[in-house]
């Protein structure tokens, strides 16, 4: 009897932790670009991609010559910690790419990293 309670019991919590096909279709969705506030910081991401594009012998620069010039961004996530600010930029390419800036208190790009767009944000065609 106690197996039976455990198993049934295990079977509802599975089913009501399901996502339903409406959620599920939301949760694929592409990320939405969020309204830039800061088209100055997004200007100088980009000018700093394009440095980044023309190094020789680099990963970031071989993602980011297969995307058409000049570079279009879009800001996905602006957050603030404490004295720092990240952004996270999509890059239209062929292969959609993400781009994560994070500004330093001097108000100068401190970290710039460029990665694949993970499948769930690809955007939508």
């Amino acid at each position: 009897m106690r197996r039976l309670i455990s198993l049934t019991l295990a079977s509802a919590l599975a089913a009501g932790c399901a996502l339903p096909p409406a959620q599920a279709q939301r949760a694929a969705a592409p990320a939405a670009a969020i309204e830039d506030a800061e088209p100055e910081v997004t200007k100088e991401v980009a000018a700093a991609l394009a440095r980044k594009s023309a190094e020789a012998g680099t990963a970031d620069a071989a993602q980011l010559r297969a995307c058409p010039v000049p570079l279009q961004l879009e800001l996905l996530r602006r957050s603030v910690d404490g004295e720092e600010r990240s952004y996270l930029y999509r890059v239209r390419c062929p292969a959609p790419l993400q781009v994560l800036a994070t500004y330093g208190k001097n108000a100068s790009i401190k970290r710039l990293t460029v990665q694949a767009e993970p499948a769930g944000y690809a955007p939508a065609r």
